[in-house]
């Protein structure tokens, strides 16, 4: 859990890159710290804009960033994180943008410790949902679901199954009464979680986890109703592995993809359609640094596309967003520093 720990860190860091997207009209993506030079890769001089910094509220209190975005919307865009750390009660944070700028909304905090939103997803001006977990005295993380109706932000209550940790990274929507969330829940050891909103309640659907010493979703996207991705890591031989798994349907099952290097993780998927899912995250090999890693779905099988590594040691991608089967963009950090990656064909 060290490795997600870390990603949580510099996910609070996120605010330039994050709402910088918006001038590439991105619908949804994740981003991380913005200091310093940022690279590009080789694939991106055709791009037709800029990256620009967009001005944005932050709450008085550090450290305070934006973990994602989603765009119903040029004039209605939310971004979602959390202001404040895990030792001086962390508040979620919800900021929408109107077409002329940020402004912070208010939004629930249930838990007396600590809270969080790690994920957002937008099916209308008026059907919004985020997603993450709280912490009570009890010490015990509980799964976070907030709904925007239009006019203010509630927490919908979501299962927790586990007794020690239950937390919500990513979420997507099929449509208004079809929506997934996933993450993780741990007792003992660490296993996936996904839940799903059938447009009255949350619940849980069983999904497998391949690591008998953990496992853990991080992304979900969503191609059609009985096509949908999720992807995460889990533990093998004390090393994380990346994995996938799909719904058909009918079930979640864990569909093959290569491994590479000794460790590796997928942080987030998005898809173009049934057979172009492009995941994304890093691997490593060793105690050598982390390098960026990129896999695609072509309708039979997973293979890697080589993508660029700009820093000497610490290349991590941790979203990615496919416009089209022609254009697809990836973000995430070079040794501190923003990375923005494009592929295109």
């Amino acid at each position: 859990m060290m490795k997600r720990f870390i990603r949580v860190a510099m996910l609070l860091c996120v605010v330039t890159v994050l709402l910088s997207a918006l001038s590439l009209k991105t619908i949804e993506a994740k981003a991380t710290p913005s200091s310093g030079k940022v690279f590009q890769n080789r694939f991106s001089s055709n791009s037709c804009g800029k990256w620009s910094v967009v001005p944005s509220p932050s709450p008085n209190v550090v450290p305070s960033g934006l973990s994602v975005v989603a765009a119903v919307s040029a004039n209605d865009v939310w971004a979602v994180g959390t202001s404040g750390s895990q030792l001086s009660s962390g508040q979620t944070l919800i900021e929408h943008w109107n077409g002329a700028h940020w402004q912070i909304v208010k939004s629930p905090n249930p838990g007396s410790i600590y809270n969080s939103l790690y994920g957002v997803t937008a099916v209308s001006a008026t059907n919004v949902w985020a997603v993450g977990y709280y912490v009570h005295t009890t010490g015990v993380t509980q799964t976070l679901i907030e709904h925007w109706n239009g006019s203010r932000w509630s927490v919908v209550k979501s299962p927790s199954p586990a007794s020690m940790n239950n937390e919500l990274f990513s979420v997507a929507a099929v449509s208004e009464g079809s929506v997934w969330a996933v993450g993780t829940s741990s007792t003992t050891v660490g296993q996936t979680l996904i839940e799903h909103w059938n447009g009255s309640r949350w619940s849980v659907v069983t999904s497998p986890s391949p690591g008998s010493k953990g496992s853990s979703l991080s992304g979900v996207a969503v191609v059609s109703a009985s096509s949908i991705w999720a992807v995460g890591d889990y533990m093998k031989s004390g090393t994380q592995q990346a994995f996938a798994e799909n719904w058909n349907g009918t079930s979640w099952q864990v569909v093959p993809s290569p491994s590479v290097g000794t460790s590796s993780t997928f942080w987030a998927v998005g898809a173009v359609s049934a057979k172009d899912v492009w995941a994304v995250g890093d691997t490593a090999n060793g105690n050598q640094g982390f390098q960026t890693l990129t896999e695609q779905w072509n309708g039979s099988r997973w293979s890697v596309v080589t993508s660029p590594n700009p820093g000497s040691g610490g290349n991590t991608l941790f979203g990615v967003a496919a416009v089209s089967a022609s254009s697809v963009w990836a973000v995430g950090n070079a040794e501190s520093n923003t990375l923005t990656e494009h592929y295109q064909c």
